[in-house]
């Protein structure tokens, strides 16, 4: 498992159970753990619907995409109706039709392993290698993933609807950035090796480094599974890092890895964060969006040289609240952003573990990177057990908000500065997504509206404009607003 901490709830981040890929207070799979703190089986279900290197080849007429009807993601987009239809590729389609648009190289694909003595019921798909030396922000980017969700991908690969999404994220502009050019620096930091500090005064929710992926994975494929055979995936793997130009073949190789198994999959498991990519149809035939590591090779140099070295090194871990990441889906860009006013000299760090567990459950996270943490939230007596105090105080209230007669504007209160006490104000967007969600079910239209609107503010702001999450808020709150229209009947 990576180095993918993700700021969640009392399971925030890529899920209590073990976060994976490079730490971050990203908040992409916070809902997931939302599911497993809260425990809230009638309300969550509710929220659930709300809420050797190959030689490079070009085809000769590359065909474009139509806009004719899109079975495989026709779903994704928020702006379906102005998007176009990308081809479904893969390794027999590039050979019939002498075509593999948009990608610059044909797709190497494997089939899913052969069940033996069992029949599936839901179809697996292959498992391929897809690669453009030229994404829209003009960086090569290889995906190891299913053709249905390059599909879903390619459409915005190339064009994504930035000045529509810049907008929706109050005129924010989507710019990658390159280090050093930022207010920060990497050096030697005493008893602890190397660190990020700032070299001059940074305002809470500064972007501090946007930038694209090089590679991204399947997470599915990367773990022990039963879909694909673990030496196709590695082959995957190397071709999907061999197409790269040769610059970004230098930059991931010189990635941190921790010596264990085949290079490239030790780099991706070591500098990878949790994103959200496109979506893929579950063993459930529900749609759910596809979980993949994503590679950033700036970041993971700036943000996680100090976690490798500690996990290396079996050293001790800073504290870990002044930055989170926040991914675009529609961009694929990841932002490391100030969560917090940052003074000179003030270390930088992005959390290794989700911030709203328990201590019990961060001190087991933390075992499988090798190191313990040293910070008070993990390692003073009295400060851990007025967390866990006060972390088990925000379970229970919102376990009384699945009873909708119980929620009242001072349990709310309370919630709301326990969160802020906890560092948790990241996940607030998520809180006030649930009592929103309360007060449509006691059918006090107004006040859902109050707080689903809040909800959507600090949703754009941690989790994304465009995250799922935060189109999820965006959806209850249409759904609140075509009801009060009478368009349609309220239910939850």
């Amino acid at each position: 498992m990576p180095a993918t901490a993700k700021m969640q709830y009392l399971g925030n981040g890529k899920d209590v159970n073990k976060t994976r890929h490079g730490s971050s207070l990203d908040f992409i799979s916070l809902w997931l753990s939302l599911r497993y703190l809260f425990t809230m089986v009638p309300l969550i279900s509710t929220l659930a619907v709300l809420l050797g290197s190959p030689r490079v080849l070009a085809a000769p007429e590359p065909i474009p995409p139509t806009s004719n009807s899109c079975p495989n993601n026709s779903h994704l987009s928020p702006l379906n109706h102005k998007r176009s239809c990308p081809p479904l590729v893969d390794d027999e389609t590039a050979i019939l039709t002498n075509s593999w648009y948009p990608w610059s190289i044909p797709p190497t694909c494997f089939d899913p392993k052969k069940q033996k003595g069992k029949r599936s019921k839901a179809k697996v798909s292959k498992l391929c290698t897809f690669t453009t030396l030229n994404t829209w922000a003009g960086t090569p980017l290889s995906i190891i993933t299913t053709p249905e969700t390059a599909a879903d991908v390619a459409s915005f690969i190339h064009s994504p609807y930035i000045s529509w999404l810049e907008n929706d994220r109050g005129g924010v502009p989507f710019k990658p950035t390159h280090y050093p050019k930022n207010p920060f620096r990497v050096e030697k930091l005493p008893n602890k090796g190397y660190g990020v500090v700032a070299t001059e005064p940074i305002r809470k929710g500064t972007v501090l480094m946007a930038q694209l992926p090089v590679m991204l994975q399947l997470l599915e494929s990367a773990e022990q599974n039963d879909k694909w055979e673990t030496r196709d995936v590695l082959r995957l793997l190397q071709r999907a890092g061999n197409q790269l130009p040769k610059e970004q073949q230098r930059e991931v190789m010189g990635l941190a890895a921790q010596g264990k198994g085949y290079v490239v999959d030790d780099i991706m498991k070591t500098n990878t964060f949790d994103v959200t990519v496109g979506v893929l149809e579950g063993s459930t035939g529900q749609m759910g969006w596809g979980s993949h590591s994503g590679l950033y090779p700036e970041i993971a140099v700036s943000f996680l040289l100090v976690t490798v070295s500690l996990t290396l090194e079996r050293r001790w871990m800073a504290d870990l609240d002044s930055c989170f990441t926040r991914f675009s889906p529609s961009t694929l860009i990841m932002e490391i952003v100030a969560y917090k006013d940052i003074s000179p000299g003030e270390e930088l760090s992005i959390s290794y573990a989700p911030l709203n567990i328990l201590s019990t459950d961060r001190s087991e996270l933390l075992k499988w990177w090798g190191f313990t943490c040293t910070c008070a939230l993990c390692q003073n007596r009295t400060a851990i057990k007025k967390s866990d105090k006060q972390r088990n105080r925000i379970q229970a209230l919102l376990e009384e908000f699945d009873t909708p007669s119980k929620l009242t504007e001072g349990k709310i209160a309370e919630i709301e500065e326990l969160v802020r006490e906890e560092g948790m104000e990241g996940q607030m967007g998520d809180l006030y997504n649930i009592i929103g969600n309360v007060y449509a079910q006691r059918g006090e239209i107004k006040k859902a509206k109050e707080y689903g609107k809040k909800g959507v503010v600090w949703l754009k702001r941690y989790a994304g404009a465009d995250s799922e999450r935060t189109e999820m808020a965006k959806g209850f709150m249409k759904r609140l607003e075509d009801f009060e229209r009478g368009a349609r009947d309220w239910r939850p």
